[in-house]
């Protein structure tokens, strides 16, 4: 019986953790957590978020928990700006600084590494390159409209 794509995306997917884990094993980028890096990299995605927003992309997490985390960010690490909305006094914006955004730059050249390896595994033919990046890009959009990363919280405003 054939594989689907399915059962191979799944495969590679394992692989693709394994490598990310051997090289970096033992290692938090800038001493951030799991939690910390993924929250950089969703605000930097959206530029700006409001607390109950993020913490809708982690499920099982309270706004408490996510609150407890970027304050973290923001006092100790300065890595995030907090700003409370002056129309709605019970929603507070968060955004990047630019010590965050440095930060960030450094995190994905960092797992862009990891994605090249990836691609050259790949061994794709020039010509089969445009046709990749296309369904690559048409996956994205179908995340971002599953995940909501284009509409705006309506509690944020």
């Amino acid at each position: 019986m054939a594989k689907t794509i399915e059962a191979i995306l799944a495969e590679m997917g394992l692989r693709v953790r394994l490598l990310m884990s051997a090289k970096n094993a033992g290692k938090r980028i800038a001493g951030l957590s799991e939690r910390e890096t993924l929250l950089l990299e969703l605000i930097g995605t959206k530029k700006e978020m409001c607390i109950s927003e993020i913490a809708e992309f982690f499920g099982g997490v309270s706004s408490s928990t996510v609150s407890t985390t970027i304050t973290k960010l923001w006092r100790k690490r300065k890595l995030v700006n907090k700003t409370i909305l002056p129309r709605n006094q019970r929603v507070t914006m968060v955004s990047l600084t630019d010590e965050g955004r440095n930060l960030l730059d450094a995190i994905k050249k960092d797992q862009l590494m990891i994605y090249k390896t990836v691609s050259e595994s790949m061994r794709i033919a020039p010509e089969q390159n445009e046709i990749l990046k296309a369904l690559l890009e048409n996956s994205v959009h179908f995340f971002d409209d599953e995940l909501g990363l284009k509409r705006r919280n309506p509690h944020c405003k």
